[in-house]
């Protein structure tokens, strides 16, 4: 079986990532340690230092965000909506009760939660890549059955485990903890379809090429005739 890691070059080279691919690691078994990263406020701002670095959170390291424990399995419903953080996504009109309810979330309780590069990965469960406009029209034509999620932009990563190419515009609250940059989306991959995803990622890389070749012919030949004497 080929490792996880072995797919972070492929992806990078055929999604044109400006940005190392991450491993999440889900484990249900006693934590083993005491050691914790450093305090963050909220599970998607492991999301970038992990591009460089593995780092093991608990369930702690996610609870100053009630919503992304929720969608990570951590907490239930009732608990999730009790937070006031909760409470002031829901006094904004940002978020209702009701939405929460239908958000994705880990049918499990993990024990752990890894992030680390999936170039140095052991193994993965969901891999989170960063995708350009670009690297998305890429990513549509080889998995056009890619579910567009809404916010919060954490539910990516239960619907990936759960077998979904899940995409996110970001939300609001994550992009303002993450800085992550307008121009970027995110998007959760399950890793058990990684060699799936791989090959048909150079089936669309190859035809996409084929078809820019001959647009960029019409474009030439186009202003050839525009061209003033």
């Amino acid at each position: 079986m080929t490792p996880a890691s072995a797919w972070a070059a492929p992806l990078t080279e055929l999604l044109g990532l400006v940005h190392p691919p991450v491993a999440i690691t889900f484990d249900t078994r006693p934590a083993a340690g005491d050691g914790s990263p450093p305090a963050q406020p909220a599970g998607c701002c492991f999301w970038e230092p992990a591009q460089r670095q593995p780092l093991d959170t608990r369930p702690a390291d996610h609870a100053h965000c009630s919503t992304g424990s929720y969608t990570h399995g951590l907490i239930d419903q009732a608990d999730a909506a009790s937070g006031a953080d909760t409470a002031a996504l829901v006094d904004s009109g940002w978020i209702t009760p009701a939405d929460l309810g239908s958000v994705a979330r880990l049918p499990f309780r993990p024990t752990s939660i890894r992030y680390a590069p999936l170039a140095s990965a052991a193994g993965a469960d969901v891999v989170l890549v960063r995708l350009s406009p670009a690297s998305l029209m890429t990513l549509q034509g080889a998995c056009p059955d890619l579910r567009l999620a809404s916010r919060p932009q954490c539910q990516i990563v239960p619907l990936a485990y759960g077998g979904q190419v899940a995409v996110s515009p970001g939300c609001a609250v994550s992009r303002a903890r993450t800085g992550l940059p307008a121009q970027e989306l995110t998007c959760a991959l399950p890793a058990a379809h990684l060699p799936a995803v791989v090959d048909r990622l150079r089936r669309a890389v190859t035809a996409d090429r084929a078809v820019a070749d001959y647009a960029a012919a019409d474009r030439r030949r186009f202003a050839a005739v525009d061209r003033p004497a």
